[in-house]
């Protein structure tokens, strides 16, 4: 007999359910996600079909079955989190007007609480090259609905996305989530230590991000844009030469130490002058390697992302369960790109096709 049958597809699809659930149940265990409704005072005070905890995992799921509406949705989510033992409220069918209430009531801060959890557990894994601990700093912007109130709290219909992530790892060890029109960068440096080096696809003149990280003890290797203007002070034996970044205010005393690596391919700037110390191949081969902003729309199989929040709290709240979520993917999406002798990662759980825009 040829194809597959009806139950068996169905059987299939409950499977899939069950772990693309089990996935989210491991990466957000239920008392670490009742511990941020705690801290968010976001925890319900009467009994209700739909409990904060289970809106938050509804929430995360909302990225797995992207294509599916809020019934179906919460359907397979109750369903999985049933079959995992754990507790989802009232039996009860509610409205999509009642799930719409309550991811009100639930808010955006429970998410930001579960994230920066998860970012500052995996702050201890990083690739160490030279003895340096490796991340990258990447940026684009996620379109979102020009309702009245979004434009009010963004100036923009979209928001610009910062993140400082795991260079080898791909973890997420920092956000910042603004107007287009912000710098968010020095934001996200909050969380780098001495020992540290941050890779980024950068204008070597942005002069105060290059100080933030400085300042905290980092070294720094960025893509310049041409062409580059920066003064060749002192030429090096590999062919890279010695300069300075400016500030506007005060170019003299303000000024950094920086060494300019000139390729067909780029220009790269980095605070590590010593070539002995710092090879200009393994500096480029660094640069190439480097996490991606596009990365977070990969492992979560999403095409153009454009959010569905009218209001900006709701904006917030869709923008860090797509980052928890890709904190949960991404392990898998390694695993499973290992086993297949390839980088690229393919398969997964329904994610909608949605992709936000690099810059």
């Amino acid at each position: 007999m040829g194809g597959i049958t009806r139950a068996a597809k169905a059987s299939r699809d409950r499977l899939s359910d069950r772990v693309a659930i089990g996935m989210l149940l491991k990466a957000f265990p239920p008392e670490e996600v009742d511990a941020a409704i705690d801290a968010a005072g976001a925890r319900e005070q009467r009994s209700r079909a739909l409990p904060a905890r289970t809106m938050v995992y509804f929430t995360l799921a909302l990225w797995l079955f992207g294509g599916a509406g809020y019934d179906a949705v919460l359907a397979r989510l109750t369903a999985g989190m049933r079959w995992a033992g754990v507790a989802t409220g009232t039996r009860s069918a509610p409205s999509t007007g009642s799930i719409t209430k309550a991811r009100k009531r639930l808010g955006p801060e429970v998410m930001r609480r579960l994230f920066l959890r998860r970012a500052a557990a995996d702050r201890a894994e990083a690739i160490r090259w030279r003895g340096m601990r490796v991340c990258t700093l990447d940026a684009g912007v996620v379109d979102i609905p020009d309702t009245a109130a979004n434009l009010a709290a963004f100036d923009h219909s979209k928001v610009r996305v910062s993140v400082l992530a795991g260079h080898d790892t791909g973890s997420l060890l920092d956000v910042a989530v603004g107007s287009p029109r912000e710098e968010l960068g020095s934001r996200v440096l909050d969380t780098i230590s001495p020992g540290t080096l941050v890779v980024a696809h950068r204008s070597a003149t942005e002069h105060d991000l290059w100080r933030a990280a400085a300042d905290r003890g980092a070294d720094l290797l960025w893509r310049a844009r041409a062409p580059i203007s920066l003064p060749r002070l002192h030429v090096l034996p590999d062919g890279s030469f010695l300069s300075r970044v400016l500030a506007d205010g005060d170019p003299v005393t303000d000024s950094l130490a920086v060494r300019v690596l000139q390729s067909p391919e780029a220009v790269l700037v980095t605070t590590l002058l010593d070539p002995d110390q710092a090879p200009a191949a393994e500096l480029a081969a660094l640069h190439r390697t480097r996490w991606r902003f596009e990365s977070l729309f990969e492992s979560l199989e999403a095409g153009p992302v454009a959010l569905r929040s009218q209001d900006p709290h709701g904006v917030a709240q869709e923008l860090w369960a797509m980052l928890c979520v890709y904190q949960a993917v991404h392990p898998w999406r390694r695993k499973e790109a290992a086993l297949r002798g390839t980088l690229s990662g393919t398969g997964g759980f329904g994610m909608p096709h949605r992709r936000g825009t690099h810059q």
